[in-house]
Formats: C-alpha cells, structure tokens, sequence
C-alpha cells in the first residue's frame, strides 16, 4: 500500500482540482482505513476461486455511495482505496517489485521513510488533521473499528523523524511519478462518480 505521507500528498493536490467541501474531512477519510484495528478497512476480497485479490471498491459505492457523494470523509476514504489499487499496479506490475523475497516488505517500509521529508516538502504536506467528536457515530465505524487519535499521533513521527541513507527500492523519482499518475486516476474517478459514469475496474487491477 501507498504510505501514509503519499496518500495525504495525493489528497492535497486532488483538492485543489476537485473543489472539496470540508478539507479536515477529505484528508482524514484518505488516511482512515489505515487507522482500523478490527474489519476489513480495505474492502479486500478474493476472485476468480480464490485465486487472485483485490479491493471491492464496487462495494465500497453499493455500501455507500450516498454518503461519498455528500460526504468528503467518505470520497477520501473511498480514494484511498483506489490509491491502493493503483499502487499495487504500479510497484507490481510495472516496476515488478518481488513481496515474497525475505525482507523486502521491511525494505519497501524503509524507503517511505527515507522520502518523507521530500515529498512533505515538495507537495507541501501538513500533519495538521483535526478529528470530528462525532466520528464515532459514522457508519463506517459500524464496518471497521478505528484508533485514530493513536494513527494520528503515530504519522506525527513521519513529520519528525529524518532519515539518511539510500534508496533500496522506490526512489524519488518513482514516488513523483506514482503521485502525479494517481493525482490525475483519482479526478478522474471524482468526475466519473459525480457524472454517473463508469468507475475504475477493479477486477482488471486484481493481482494473484
């Protein structure tokens, strides 16, 4: 998955093109299913028998489209979905990044933390997300349950906390494009929810 710092780059460059009605919201709902602690925050499902996976972002609108379409908590959690998706494409497919190779996953988590300071710096990312009192009473904590006050204070760290060193894997440069490629998938996918027409697919993104 995209770490935390891209997901809240993402969102901001988003809401300068889609002109969002509550940004504290937008930005929260796009960091949100990484807070949960109990559900599938993801929406992740198994195809085809079982043989490949990917996030049921159709049932993410059947469950709550309404609520994406009044509700920027809910259109920055459903993109966040979508920024997943495209993200494994992206490092999988064609970047061909190896998940199974021991140690890699920890590698990968590494490099997020080496390009933190660039990517808050070059999209100009704050961690200054406030929590709503009413969150509790939403109807996606009836899904998932979420620590957020917990998450929250934890990405603080991204902010601070300034590494040194070498990529492994995903550079700088990839982050850029990554950003860039899913800034323009994600206003394409706003446009296509507020127009009623065809959403992402995410059948033909499934990864075995």
């Amino acid at each position: 998955m995209a770490s935390r710092v891209m997901h809240l780059a993402i969102t901001d460059c988003v809401s300068k093109i889609y002109k969002c009605r509550d940004k504290n919201r937008f930005r929260l709902g796009s960091v949100l299913p990484d807070a949960a602690v109990a559900g599938n925050s993801h929406w992740k499902i198994s195809i085809f028998g079982g043989t490949k996976k990917t996030y049921d972002l159709t049932g993410f609108r059947l469950d709550f489209l309404d609520k994406i379409l009044a509700d920027d908590l809910y259109l920055g959690y459903y993109l966040h979905l979508v920024q997943d998706l495209l993200f494994r494409e992206f490092v999988y497919s064609r970047y061909q990044w190896n998940p199974r190779l021991e140690g890699n996953p920890k590698r990968l988590h590494g490099d997020y933390g080496l390009l933190n300071p660039y990517i808050i710096e070059k999209y100009g990312v704050f961690d200054d997300i406030a929590v709503p009192p009413s969150l509790d009473a939403e109807p996606i904590c009836k899904v998932c349950s979420f620590a957020v006050y917990k998450f929250l204070a934890d990405m603080k760290t991204d902010f601070t906390n300034i590494l040194a060193g070498a990529a492994y894997f995903f550079t700088k440069k990839m982050a850029d494009e990554f950003i860039e490629l899913t800034i323009s998938k994600c206003a394409q996918e706003i446009y296509a929810l507020f127009h009623d027409l065809e959403s992402i697919d995410e059948i033909a993104l499934a990864w075995g």
